[in-house]
């Protein structure tokens, strides 16, 4: 037996010495050879491009500036808002975990990495500082990562021995990640992408308090981060307060960092005049939090929008009114029960301190004329003709109008934020009933007269946004709409100056770069955060997000966590469905990156208008220049996809640490006018 394995072992040893000398010679023959050592550095070049994350990240950079500049009448994006240095600081490595902080508007992917000239030892970090005005919330983000899987603790400590620090509030999540595919461009090839959004918190804020997250799972080499929110309580006092970011394992304290709160002596407004809306789809929510009964709804649907109000937004459903009808368009009953239970303590203000800001109507949208409206319907293959609306459907409309402008005044309700979301995009009806235009105008007609106070509300412009758009002209809705919410590729700034000296109010909702900040989950700059400086810098009443809820299901293989496409529609994660991800369930809702971006827009926008009461309008348009040269459509292409910086990055700063900079520049700038100008 020994004899037959002798040769084979021979070829082996032989075989491995020639691939050693070979490889040496492969070797010495790359600096010896000029030519062949230029191409092997040249394939180190983009192998390094295409995988390492920082690499990576400048090579999408550079495809975006080039990409912009191809195109002639292409915006000439500054290179600051896209070219920037790494947006995290206060690296440290110890005991084989790396962490760093990121900025609020920094998206953390898995791989994202600080160059290692910007690790230092451990406590080596200067201390973090946070500034902000009383009322606001302040968020940033710690990021681990560990060269095999370990669990930490991460806290963030005020020192007790400091008067009136209770006024801060500190909240700690941990940022899930969601993989799914996407395109770069809206033709451009599906990629795998994964990004964290949904917030978990570290203890239960609707029950007992019991902890959901007690240590922070760190995979091997892949980055778990947690997200950090402090709020300034109103009744701060002005001044400095202290705190310890600590992280440690079970035998070592991995770091820590310092970290000083400084409350500036100004107060941000409750509100403004700007409407923030999202739709709440009903039959998702019912299904996705598996609700039994109405009095669970009432309990969750409560909690929902108390949550939403701290983020700054309002969001209802159209449903839920009960009313019975005779054939002659005249209502038999109503009643009114579970509508007034279940949000009678908000359109009151009881639940929140004051009413909403913007209240979508019991008129489901396309309710009138979609379906079989009083004998009307635009379906089916013998849909309505045109002249029909005239009798049942126009008198049934008006006594729609009147029952409930009558039960909101008898309430006490506000009638002027509320409106009838009565058309969602109806360009797309034109195809097969030309006449959706009239038929819109003919049910803004009828509920105005019903009741002058009811404000209607569609998503479209007054304006033809394609030359060869199928159907009549729009003109015909001129004057009868009282809220135009277009999707912001359409928005074209100027063009709505008619309306609005009519009365009419302006809003508008996603689409995406160059018109406006992403929204769904494939967002790496300020996102939802820009929306509300478009909102200022174009004079916009109101902005709004199609969805809060649009959940797909609630079981193991489908559901918001695990595949949610890209998270359009998408706010809130389902509390009950926290167990498919390994945590207890809580009864309420789990936020997200993307509500917390909404809500940092929202406070942005809150500084603007403290500005402007100080007098200093100029100072805030010169900021929100800066950072936001161009978004909607205010050169008026159309269609939307002939601007010559279609499927580009926006024409806004996508730099994280551009956007804290700015933020805290504009804090202490109100702090300073604080006593000096009277509001």
């Amino acid at each position: 037996m020994k004899i037959d394995r002798h040769p084979k072992t021979i070829s082996f040893l032989t075989g491995f010495v020639l691939g050693i000398f070979s490889v040496i010679l492969m070797g010495l023959s790359i600096f010896v050879v000029p030519d062949l050592r230029n191409h092997v550095k040249e394939l180190a070049r983009n192998f390094l491009k295409d995988h390492h994350p920082i690499g990576s990240f400048r090579k999408i950079v550079a495809e975006a500036k080039n990409d912009v500049k191809s195109r002639p009448g292409a915006t000439v994006i500054p290179s600051k808002f896209l070219d920037f240095p790494f947006p995290g600081n206060r690296a440290e490595s110890s005991n084989g975990i790396l962490s760093w902080i990121a900025p609020f508007s920094m998206r953390i992917r898995p791989d994202d990495r600080p160059p290692r000239s910007e690790i230092g030892k451990p406590g080596t970090s200067k201390a973090l500082r946070l500034v902000g005005l009383k009322g606001e919330t302040l968020s940033f983000q710690i990021v681990l990562r560990a060269n095999q899987s370990k669990k930490v603790h991460v806290v963030l400590a005020l020192d007790p021995s400091e008067m009136g620090s209770s006024c801060l509030v500190v909240h700690r999540f941990l940022e899930w990640y969601i993989t799914f595919m996407d395109r770069a461009t809206k033709d451009g090839p599906l990629r795998t992408i994964t990004n964290p959004d949904p917030l978990i918190p570290f203890h239960d804020p609707y029950g007992t308090g019991a902890t959901l997250v007690s240590k922070v799972s760190v995979k091997d080499d892949s980055n778990q981060v947690v997200w950090i929110d402090v709020k300034m309580s109103r009744n701060c006092q002005a001044g400095i307060h202290h705190g310890t970011l600590t992280l440690s394992t079970k035998r070592h304290i991995i770091r820590k960092t310092s970290v000083v709160f400084e409350v500036l002596n100004a107060v941000l407004p409750r509100t403004t005049s700007l409407q923030r809306w999202m739709e709440l789809y009903n039959t998702r929510f019912w299904r996705g939090e598996m609700i039994k009964n109405d009095d669970e709804y009432r309990r969750l649907y409560q909690r929902y929008f108390l949550v939403g109000q701290e983020y700054g937004f309002d969001t209802n459903t159209s449903n839920l009114l009960d009313i019975r009808w005779d054939g002659t368009g005249t209502p038999t009953s109503v009643n009114w029960d579970n509508y007034d239970r279940t949000f009678g303590p908000i359109l009151s203000g009881q639940l929140t301190g004051s009413p909403p800001h913007a209240w979508c109507l019991p008129i489901p949208t396309y309710s009138l004329g979609g379906s079989n409206w009083g004998g009307f319907t635009i379906y089916g293959q013998s849909p309505s003709p045109i002249q029909n609306w005239t009798g049942i459907p126009d008198i049934a409309t008006r006594n729609l109008a009147k029952v409930i402008v009558q039960h909101w005044k008898e309430k006490g309700w506000n009638l002027k934020n509320a409106f009838a979301y009565i058309w969602d995009e109806p360009e797309h009806q034109l195809v097969y009933y030309p006449d959706t235009y009239k038929l819109i105008a003919n049910e803004a007609i009828s509920l105005h007269k019903g009741s002058k106070e009811l404000n209607v509300m569609i998503t479209d412009t007054p304006y033809i946004t394609y030359k060869n758009q199928v159907g009549h002209h729009k003109s015909v809705m001129s004057g009868l709409i009282d809220i135009w919410a277009p999707n912001s590729e359409y928005y074209v700034p100027d063009r709505f100056e008619k309306e609005r000296k009519r009365g009419a109010r302006t809003w508008f909702y996603q689409n995406g770069p160059p018109f406006i900040g992403r929204s769904n989950l494939d967002t790496r700059g300020p996102g939802f955060r820009m929306w509300f400086w478009a909102a200022w810098k174009y004079k916009v009443d109101g902005v709004f997000y199609w969805a809060s809820t649009f959940w797909n299901g609630s079981t193991e293989g489908n559901n918001p966590y695990h595949n949610p496409g890209i998270g359009d529609g998408i706010v809130f994660y389902p509390g009950k469905q926290l167990h498919l991800i390994g945590y207890p369930d809580i009864e309420g809702p789990v936020p997200s990156i993307r509500m917390a971006q909404w809500r940092r827009g929202y406070e942005d926008y809150k500084y603007f208008v403290l500005l402007e009461r100080y007098n200093k309008k100029s100072i805030v348009e010169q900021t929100v220049d800066s950072l936001v040269q161009k978004a909607l459509n205010p050169n008026g292409y159309t269609p939307a996809w002939r601007d010559p910086d279609w499927q580009r990055p926006g024409d806004w700063s996508h730099d994280p640490q551009a956007w804290h900079r700015t933020r805290v520049q504009l804090a202490r700038k109100i702090s300073s006018l604080v006593g000096k100008t009277k509001n």
